[in-house]
């Protein structure tokens, strides 16, 4: 039978740093060897009491001691360094590819899930290395020593442990699996109540506000209870393996005192035979338990490191090709698109040309594609049929970094990261000076709220809780001014402020966008009347385009969005 793909795996984790862990091992028998030697020399000075002196003897012994006592310390400590080392790897592969996950991946996963694994699962590959494969490979090297030496002690009493730790080992090995396969579930059961937990967090006010606290509650209640179970099932399986080894080494000892005290008495064995048997007993003990306690925790590692490799696993978005030449020509050549290959198509049959220098609005109904459109021309999806190009450029023959240069961008949710007014703004350019920082920041209007003592070093809370919705919104929008590129996309930059800082707010975009391509999707009528060509969208088709005035001739779909004010 093979091995399984989990435990290759762990076993090429620990391959990458074969020589720390040689050394461990290295270690980790020398203290196997200086206990196994200990009961012979403790052998030999109890069958010489009263013949020779036994100083020596007691000098070697206490050489012995310090020596395990070394090579134990200089183990665990190779040993946790290493494990930190490899968890550190772990993280930093998951972390890669969970941000360059594709974005129709990502709409299928659970964040607080990701966060799970990227945390509690790369946890338990540690013990792997601690309590895993070192402890398991020094303990059956130790094992194979005891039994030499109880072998030459006594035969017989060898053969009488041997009845009873075969059964144990038995039972080790089968309930081991269980281990395995309640692990993953455990691990998935806390990654669930993660995502359920993070949920929760992000519409903490909008629970309170509905009184849903208790629903809420209840909802995460039994995500924690299915957890619970999972891990009770741990717990009984640990339950049965654990006592198994004590139970199997007082029965051994029992034995070993009746049967090895009987022959001690009909003169067929030393006294000193018997306490070297006993002693090797013990010596036996320890690392049969170890054994027993490294193969469930390898198994346990198995389960996690199958939910980490599946991540893993998904492809990340590619990144190939040359750089794009930076331009602000956008066209759209018989552009279609949908999500996934059971939904129907959201774009249907697009074609467009948006000159550079120019500004142009998508306006149409809820769900009609406009979003879609600026997520395409940055490449979070591509396009299941047709083309889209930057000045002659088809944007599929270029990394798709060099293409997202070419473009700033503004969600309709702004996003505003945990961390500073300072941090934020250089996520899109971090090279970017304090003065070019309050320039941006004069622009959208929020000099006032961000001159204090603290300044740029201000501090916005998670998901900049500290700003209202109209001030996240404008932080975004500084965001994307100082990164100063050709083109613009704006998905309702003015949505959630008020009509004096929309005129700010649209000063400033007219001031930074001069010469650039502005993209814009608008609900309000406001944003748009001075826009160069207004393009209608319906049910993911073009219906009309045009400018304002045109539109209002000519096409009844916008006049009745324009009699809303663009309001869905």
């Amino acid at each position: 039978m093979s091995p399984s793909p989990s435990f290759m795996t762990l076993l090429t984790m620990m391959l990458k740093h074969r020589v720390v862990l040689t050394v461990a091992i290295v270690l980790s028998l020398i203290a196997s060897a200086v206990n196994l030697v200990q009961p012979m020399i403790i052998n030999t000075m109890i069958n010489n009491l009263g013949d020779k002196p036994v100083s020596s003897s007691v000098v070697l012994l206490i050489a012995l001691l310090l020596i395990g006592a070394i090579s134990s310390g200089v183990q665990i400590y190779l040993l946790n360094k290493t494990a930190e080392r490899s968890v550190y790897i772990t993280r930093r592969a998951l972390i890669a590819r969970v941000l360059r996950l594709p974005m129709s991946r990502l709409d299928h996963v659970r964040s607080g899930d990701l966060v799970a694994r990227l945390s509690s699962d790369t946890t338990v590959i540690r013990s792997a290395f601690i309590d895993g494969f070192v402890d398991g490979i020094a303990s059956v090297v130790t094992m194979i020593g005891a039994i030499a030496f109880m072998v030459i002690v006594d035969p017989l009493l060898f053969a009488v442990v041997a009845a009873v730790l075969g059964v144990c080992v038995v039972i080790v090995l089968f309930q081991s699996s269980k281990m395995q396969k309640y692990t993953k579930q455990l691990q998935e059961a806390v990654g669930d109540v993660g995502a359920d937990m993070n949920r929760a967090l992000v519409a903490v006010r909008s629970i309170r506000a509905a009184n849903a606290q208790d629903r809420v509650e209840a909802e995460l209640d039994k995500q924690s209870v299915r957890a619970w179970d999972q891990g009770k099932k741990i717990a009984r399986y640990a339950g049965i393996l654990y006592p198994v080894t004590g139970i199997a080494i007082q029965l051994c000892f029992l034995m070993v005192l009746g049967v090895g005290g009987t022959r001690v008495a009909q003169g067929s064995m030393s006294l000193g035979n018997l306490v070297a048997f006993v002693m090797y007993l013990f010596t036996l003990a320890m690392p049969l338990g170890m054994l027993f306690h490294s193969i469930t925790t390898i198994r346990s590692a198995m389960g996690a490191v199958e939910r980490i490799e599946e991540v893993l696993s998904y492809p990340a978005e590619t990144d190939e090709g040359p750089d794009i030449e930076p331009s602000g020509d956008l066209f759209f050549v018989n552009v279609s698109f949908r999500y996934d290959q059971e939904s129907e198509m959201i774009l249907k049959d697009l074609n467009f040309h948006i000159p550079a220098g120019t500004t142009t609005a998508f306006v149409g109904a809820s769900g009609s594609g406009k979003s879609t459109i600026l997520a395409l021309i940055q490449r979070f999806y591509d396009p299941c049929e047709g083309q889209i190009l930057v000045g002659s450029q088809n944007v599929f023959d270029y990394n798709r970094s060099s293409v997202r240069r070419c473009i700033g961008f503004v969600e309709q949710e702004a996003s505003v990261l945990s961390g500073t007014i300072r941090e934020n703004l250089l996520l899109g350019h971090a090279d970017a000076t304090d003065e070019q920082c309050w320039d941006v920041i004069r622009k959208v209007g929020l000099e006032d709220k961000l001159s204090g003592a603290q300044g740029l070093e201000t501090f916005l809370g998670e998901r900049g809780i500290n700003l209202s919705g109209g001030q996240r919104q404008r932080l975004a929008l500084a965001r994307m001014l100082l990164m100063d590129t050709p083109i613009l996309l704006l998905d309702e930059p003015t949505s959630a402020v008020d009509s004096r800082n929309e005129q700010l707010i649209l000063d400033a975009i007219a001031d930074r966008s001069e010469g650039r391509t502005l993209v814009m999707v608008a609900h309000r009528l406001s944003t748009i009347v001075d826009a160069d060509q207004i393009i209608v969208m319906d049910q993911g088709r073009i219906v009309a385009r045009g400018t304002h005035e045109t539109l209002m001739r000519s096409s009844s779909v916008y006049q009745e969005l324009a009699r809303h004010q663009l309001l869905d």
